[in-house]
């Protein structure tokens, strides 16, 4: 007989060995953002047009990771997911050695482009820690996890960024101006996150085990075949009764050949489950289900953009299948999990009815002027001031120092917002009031920033640490709440995927956008055409907010995610989908 998945034990040694591998990647992803404004113009493009390139160069990477996750996910689902995870670290690992070297603003950005096209972990790493958890029960502990270890490396990869890049200027007396890193001025937090990226690779060599499970032959016809035909049914439909989303509903088994062929699919949990199997055969489509390159179709459906290389202080991806949220934390929702099977039919809803795309463009507005700030500020930073007093064309004329202290500041406001604030503030106030109050004062992020010229030099620094808290409290609670909107809006949990795939594919094609568009503008029109551009950007989606419905959540109960790592309470009172079938069975 075959383990019970709920007698399965928490894989902690297999998650510290991934979040090792997941903690090096933004060491890369995140040190260019502090000296790629200067990088750009020692390369030998003009001050002028710096911030624009320097733009493209933060969004090479993430072009191209997007172009080649789907091929990198069919690779895996046939040779495995470590080699795959291991290749795309040794890729980020090389094109960080090959940046720091460039001779060229134009090897830099192939190189840039070339490092994004080797990795693929943006959808191998998720993929494997939800195939290394085999208990569902476990899975908000697990996910808890990968948000913290990525904000952490951000946090790393900024003070690496900000203080050992140019180390001949900044320490002269322990770096030679005619050694290596004086002829080559960019190499040393690129040597330091190769190194790191290395060592992540060897450990995972040796540690990290294997988690594809491969299937006999006529399994995979008759239960992956099975769950492909049940989801290509799922995906034409048009219209599908509402039912209260499961964040889990991935995990619920397709339905075999000789059930339901010609029944039409509904929204409920019950509708959509097989007569009873055996624990073994949900296990097993469990696992057909998060493959790789399913998860491109299925698990992401149809998320026809998907990145994760662009060096925000927190960790972007989502799921909202999932009860995380993008968070750290395990968000319940007081409302029915499932329906009464004596409840009459609701009124049929689309899937992308008006509460859904109203608000995926809502998140691509505020995920575009997000990752446009934290792009050019660095830019504004380290500019030279065109006048004296309030300036509206120049910056702040600081240096690699001050702009990597201020990083590094950020990625800590921003853990202590999502890990203490968000929770009690979202709590207090409601899902609908923190999204709505959030976007009307998002505005005040940007529009304030152009004027810290005119405070006196000592006020410049708490100026740009005030725009920094506000960027971090705004973001923190708006976008977990357009997510928790969006996913009480979707009418079946059969569809939760295939939204989740178009939002995440708005909100990546926004970020990835913003870097070079952003910093055009501030090459056109100075410092101030690029804050009050963001703050129209904020000002349209206030404008927005009244094209949006108005749901109604549930009180919403937040549980810190990391809490539950370290202690090992939680699984007496967790709920999982195999309990959930059983009882509608």
């Amino acid at each position: 007989m075959p383990p019970d998945p709920k007698d399965a034990p928490f894989p902690t040694k297999q998650l510290i060995v991934i979040g090792i591998c997941r903690f090096s990647e933004p060491l890369a992803f995140n040190s260019i953002l502090a000296y790629s404004p200067v990088m750009v113009q020692d390369l030998g493009i003009s001050r002028h047009d710096a911030s624009f390139y320097a733009g493209l160069l933060v969004s090479a990477y993430a072009i191209a990771e997007a172009m080649t996750a789907p091929l990198w996910g069919a690779i895996s689902d046939h040779y495995g997911r470590k080699p795959v995870a291991l290749i795309g670290l040794l890729g980020v690992a090389l094109s960080s050695l090959v940046f720091g070297v460039a001779p060229t603003y134009w090897v830099a950005l192939l190189a840039r482009f070339v490092g994004g096209a080797l990795n693929g972990n943006v959808a191998i790493m998720q993929t494997m820690v939800a195939e290394m958890v085999k208990n569902p029960a476990h899975e908000p502990r697990a996910y808890a996890t990968q948000p913290f270890v990525w904000t952490l490396g951000g946090i790393i990869g900024s003070a690496m960024g900000g203080y050992l890049a140019q180390p001949v200027k900044f320490y002269p007396h322990a770096f030679d101006k005619d050694g290596l890193f004086g002829r080559y001025p960019y190499l040393l937090p690129n040597l330091v996150a190769a190194v790191g990226i290395i060592m992540a690779i060897i450990q995972g060599m040796f540690f990290l085990e294997e988690t594809l499970v491969r299937e006999e032959k006529h399994e995979e016809e008759n239960g992956i075949a099975d769950h492909h035909d049940y989801h290509d049914r799922v995906d034409h439909l048009d219209t599908i009764n509402e039912t209260p989303a499961n964040e889990r509903s991935r995990l619920l088994p397709p339905p075999s050949n000789h059930q339901h062929r010609d029944r039409e699919v509904r929204g409920s949990i019950a509708g959509s489950l097989p007569h009873r199997g055996s624990i073994a055969s949900f296990t097993r489509d469990r696992l057909a289900s998060i493959s790789v390159s399913g998860s491109i179709r299925h698990i992401r459906k149809r998320a026809s953009f998907l990145e994760e290389g662009m060096p925000m202080p927190f960790d972007q991806r989502f799921d909202i299948r999932r009860s995380s949220f993008g968070t750290m934390h395990s968000i319940k929702i007081q409302q029915d999990v499932l329906p009464m099977r004596a409840q009459p039919a609701a009124k049929p809803r689309k899937t992308f009815n008006r509460t859904v795309v109203m608000v995926i463009l809502a998140m691509a507005l505020f995920a575009f002027h997000q990752m446009a700030f934290i792009s050019i500020l660095p830019v504004y930073l380290l500019d030279e001031p065109a006048s004296t007093g309030l300036d509206f064309k120049g910056g702040l004329n600081m240096d690699l120092h001050n702009v990597g202290a201020f990083l590094v500041i950020n990625g800590f406001i921003t853990l202590f917002v999502q890990g203490f604030i968000f929770p009690i503030f979202v709590e207090w106030a409601g899902v609908w009031n923190s999204f709505m109050w959030m976007i009307i004062l998002y505005p005040t992020t940007y529009f304030i920033v152009p004027f810290i010229s005119a405070l006196p030099r000592e006020f410049e620094t708490p100026g740009v640490y005030v725009s920094l808290l506000l960027q971090a409290f705004y973001g923190i609670i708006v976008f977990p709440c357009a997510l928790i909107l969006m996913k009480n809006a979707i009418p079946s949990p059969l569809v939760l995927g295939r939204v989740n795939g178009v939002a995440m594919s708005a909100c990546c094609l926004a970020r990835t956008l913003s870097s070079p568009l952003i910093g055009l503008i501030y090459s056109l029109g100075g410092s101030a055409a690029a804050w009050f551009g963001l703050t129209a950007v904020a000002v349209i989606g206030v404008i927005q907010l009244f094209w949006v419905p108005k749901e109604e959540v549930g009180a919403v109960q937040i549980d810190n995610g990391l809490k539950k790592v370290m202690h090992h309470d939680m699984d007496e009172d967790a709920v999982d989908d195999i309990s959930i079938i059983e009882s509608v069975r």
